[in-house]
């Protein structure tokens, strides 16, 4: 199939081609740049539709809220791009190579192409979510806290990581997967993020809602304990087995740079390990819900005053 009749792929693949290169700095930033733009545009118009709706106008409930509707817009997407690219690599299944170069694919210049506007795309957001994450908390009067941190060194071990294959031109399959295993989650997550604030809004509140939030928790437990207990790890292993193992691995990426990929997989992976335990305590408990609506989220999530 050509990549350009996709209409998953198409957008993104036109898009990046006709991206024109103002910003770079060893390699081309334009496209994240551009990236995070648009998410910003996109998290405006939301953040201003839920006020509109009669969400609080200056509640970390709101920006957190419209920060989760962008995350999950951008999930699906990428998502839909990366699951195309992996099942159409150049070459068949036999090409999945972790640490293969991008040359590999030059049959594709689509292909690579795509490919890496995919990692430009999830950099870009890493950088959009990051710097909101710290103007909301400015905004707000609040002071980043331990799950702040976490998140923002989460943003920039993963950009690092996306950066770093578009620099050396190879390794960018071992991103991929990754990407594409930790995103795949987040649209029923950041659903249920959002869920969980609107029951308790005088606005969005209603039995049907919070039908949604109880569906959205479920499915949440049970797919983010799948993909992060059982699916993640074993590519995560089968990546760093590629790249500090195989001659090809040390051939293809710096061995010092294949352990800090690895190590950074590994943290991800060990950081998710709490929210993992809140699936499966989510499971335990049946249909009893872990955020219902007398919830108590803290000082931290109340009304601010007025803008």
């Amino acid at each position: 199939m050509s990549l350009r009749e996709s209409w998953i792929l198409r957008p993104i693949l036109k898009l990046y081609q006709k991206t024109p290169t103002i910003l770079k700095v060893g390699i081309d930033f334009t496209f994240t740049i551009a990236a995070a733009l648009l998410l910003s545009a996109i998290r405006t118009l939301i953040l201003y539709g839920l006020i509109y709706l009669g969400w609080p106008v200056k509640s970390k409930m709101t920006t957190d809220a419209a920060a989760s509707l962008v995350s999950m817009l951008h999930a699906l997407y990428l998502c839909a791009c990366l699951a195309t690219l992996l099942l159409n690599i150049p070459g068949g299944w036999r090409s999945y190579i972790p640490s293969c170069k991008m040359s590999s694919h030059k049959q594709s210049k689509d292909w690579q192409d795509a490919a890496s506007a995919c990692l430009e795309l999830c950099t870009g957001y890493m950088l959009f979510d990051a710097s909101w994450l710290v103007i909301d908390s400015h905004q707000l009067g609040l002071v980043l806290n331990e799950f702040d941190c976490m998140i923002l060194g989460h943003h920039i071990l993963t950009s690092l990581y996306m950066t770093s294959c578009r620099v050396i031109q190879a390794g960018h399959l071992s991103a991929m997967i990754l990407m594409l295993l930790g995103e795949m989650t987040n649209p029923v997550m950041n659903g249920f993020f959002v869920t969980r604030f609107a029951i308790q809004l005088e606005c969005c509140s209603s039995e049907n809602v919070l039908l949604v939030h109880t569906l959205l928790e479920h499915i949440h437990a049970v797919t983010y304990v799948i993909a992060r207990l059982f699916i993640a790890p074993i590519f995560a292993l089968h990546n760093a087995w590629d790249l500090l193992f195989t001659r090809r691995g040390r051939e293809n990426i710096p061995l010092p740079l294949s352990l800090i990929w690895v190590s950074m997989a590994m943290a991800v992976l060990i950081g998710s390990i709490p929210f993992a335990l809140e699936a499966v305590d989510m499971l335990r408990d049946g249909w009893d819900l872990k955020y219902p609506p007398n919830y108590d989220f803290g000082e931290r999530y109340g009304i601010r005053g007025e803008l």
